[in-house]
């Protein structure tokens, strides 16, 4: 039944979802990141009316937020706002975790040191990092690692995404093996877009360090 709301939830923010803060309606899908450790993940999905009224779709959101709670502890994802804009459906959820954003929806996400990733089974040593400014970096090269810090999130076909940090983003993935389009987003965001692929439905992984 959980999996089923999510399913339905997901269908009545059809389309590429996409999101971020400011007065005009969002144009790019965001999550953000915090010091702290929580996650505030915007969304702006086309809303099926055919499917559902506003006020069925925030039930719909609040009863979802409200079962992942029950199993997970409270407080874990909040949802913060529901509300239609332009023609356009906005919808703002808080995680208290990294693991809280991969665990609702489904999507990896981790957040941590470049040891920490290690620990936890990513190998960043064959990743192809690049500077602001152009410049190729291998793991091994960068200086005080200690400092940094990563972002590794999953994108799927057809969806784009702004992630922002609390500090200033250092390097981001080269992708010689897919079209995923990582670039810079201002000194502490990322711009990911991972186009629509034939019979294509797996994630791929994008790397951002920052401190």
């Amino acid at each position: 039944m959980r999996k089923g709301k999510a399913f339905l939830l997901a269908l009545a923010l059809s389309g590429v979802l996409v999101g971020c803060g400011g007065e005009k309606t969002p144009e790019v899908s965001s999550v953000s990141i915090g010091k702290d450790g929580t996650i505030t993940h915007q969304i702006v999905g086309g809303f099926e009316q055919n499917y559902y009224e506003m006020d069925g779709l925030k039930a719909l959101a609040a009863d979802r937020v409200a079962e992942y709670c029950e199993d997970n502890g409270e407080g874990s994802v909040t949802l913060s706002s529901v509300e239609e804009k332009d023609g356009k459906v906005l919808l703002q959820l808080t995680y208290a975790t990294d693991e809280d954003y991969s665990g609702f929806n489904n999507r990896e996400l981790f957040v941590g040191t470049l040891d920490e990733a290690g620990k936890h089974g990513y190998s960043l040593e064959g990743v192809a990092f690049i500077s602001a400014e152009g410049e190729p970096m291998e793991l091994g090269f960068m200086e005080e690692r200690d400092k940094k810090q990563i972002v590794i999130i999953a994108t799927k076909p057809s969806e784009e995404l702004v992630v922002n940090t609390y500090g200033k983003v250092l390097y981001i993935n080269q992708s010689a093996t897919s079209d995923l389009d990582v670039s810079f987003y201002g000194k502490k965001g990322a711009h990911v877009v991972y186009p629509a692929k034939e019979n294509a439905n797996e994630s791929v992984l994008s790397y951002i360090v920052f401190e």
